[in-house]
This record gives C-alpha cells, sequence and structure tokens, in this order.
C-alpha cells in the first residue's frame, strides 16, 4: 500500500486561511494555521513554539514545507524556528484567480 500523504505542508497566516485553503488543497498541502490577530503574547508564543516544533519535524521527515504569509508572525516563527535550528520556511507563491473568463471568445 502506497503513502496516500503528499509530503506537504503549508503554514499558513490566519488572515489569508479561508482564501487559500481551497488552493492548497488543490496542490496537496496540509495546513498548519498560524494564530489569530489579537491573541495574548503568552498565548501567540506557545502557538508558535508548538507550529515550530511540527515545522520541524516534518522537515525532519522530508516533507516541503512553504510558508503562506502577511508578515504578522513572520518574526515570532522564525525565532522560534531557529531556536530548533530550522532555517525560515520559503514563501508559496499565491496563484491570482484566473482572467480567463475575462478575454472575449475569438
Amino acid at each position: 500500500m502506497s503513502d496516500p500523504r503528499s509530503r506537504r505542508v503549508a503554514v499558513v497566516a490566519d488572515s489569508l486561511l479561508a482564501t487559500t485553503l481551497d488552493e492548497l488543497g488543490r496542490e496537496g498541502f496540509g495546513i498548519i494555521q498560524l494564530p489569530p490577530a489579537g491573541l495574548d503574547r503568552e498565548t501567540t508564543g506557545a502557538w508558535l513554539e508548538q507550529t515550530a516544533e511540527h515545522v520541524a519535524e516534518f522537515r525532519r521527515n522530508d516533507y516541503d514545507v512553504v510558508l503562506v504569509d502577511d508578515g504578522l508572525h513572520s518574526h515570532g516563527l522564525n525565532d522560534a524556528l531557529a531556536a530548533l535550528g530550522v532555517p525560515p520556511l520559503p514563501q508559496y507563491a499565491i496563484q491570482p484567480p484566473s482572467t480567463s473568463r475575462l478575454t472575449p471568445d475569438t
């Protein structure tokens, strides 16, 4: 039996989750959500530490891990990753919506 997992994970900013979830799913990514804005510092820090631990484990197991980022927690996530010896994550390029329906038929 083959492994059904895509071995691809996206760490996604809360503010971008709704707009990128379908695209990431079609691309075969699992999702780790970053904390939403407005949480207290302690909760946010713990969330980022847990996220970094998951990312480190995925990286150790040869998963591709990317970041879909709005900049809110970039510094905190990078600090948490660095504490575990993990380099910053590469950015995922969000695809713009298709404009094909705007092209007239010829």
